[in-house]
């Protein structure tokens, strides 16, 4: 979401500093608590005493396949058929990596195999080049899957069946931060933002 987000921010408040960090979801909570980070984008369930929490937005997993994978050519794909591939994760302590475990526990057995070939995946980044360079495939929140970011058509994502499984994604700061009117900014850049697959909460919704 940064190429999107960053201008935006830019736009509705151009005196404002900027400094973003990417980090374990504890890291980031620790940070925020000591007060070295404003607010943080996180991943849902999380609970934290003293920090406020603000669901923003539901978002679809999908699959990520090299451009010739013969499963290119199904429509959708069922989340019991990624235990039958190579599957592509981040490495331990992740808590992406436990979510995608916990949406297909067959995937166990696929992951320990590829763990053995020492394959450990530090970023969505990373697992996006290697599903471009045929390693195997991986799952998504849709707006990291980044087909569009590939000169050549390198990989392609695929929806899986319904019911279809959702991350919700939320912003946190610590309830005593008194510059309420930044995380308002935030809030609204992220949803003046065109992010492609997401469905953003009402304020009802959010809380």
């Amino acid at each position: 979401m940064l190429p999107q987000l960053i201008p935006m921010l830019h736009k509705q408040a151009p005196e404002t500093p900027l400094a973003i960090e990417e980090n374990y979801t504890e890291r980031l909570r620790d940070t925020l608590k000591q007060g070295e980070l404003d607010a943080i984008l996180i991943a849902l369930p999380f609970r934290e005493p003293g920090l406020s929490v603000r669901a923003l937005y539901e978002e679809p997993f999908v699959a990520l396949l090299p451009c010739a994978h013969p499963w290119r050519e199904r429509e959708a794909l069922k989340l019991r058929d990624l235990a039958k591939e190579p599957l592509l994760l981040l490495g331990p302590g992740h808590c992406f990596r436990e979510q995608i475990l916990q949406l297909c526990p067959a995937c166990h057995r696929v992951e320990e195999a590829a763990g053995r070939h020492g394959v450990v995946n530090s970023s969505l980044e990373t697992l996006r080049h290697m599903v471009g360079s045929g390693m195997g495939i991986t799952v998504l929140p849709c707006t990291a899957a980044g087909a569009d970011k590939y000169a050549q058509r390198l990989v392609v994502v695929k929806r899986f069946v319904p019911p279809v499984r959702r991350r919700r994604v939320a912003m946190a700061w610590r309830s005593s931060y008194p510059r309420r009117e930044a995380i308002a900014v935030v809030e609204e850049a992220l949803r003046a933002c065109r992010l492609r697959g997401v469905e953003f909460l009402s304020q009802d919704d959010s809380n």
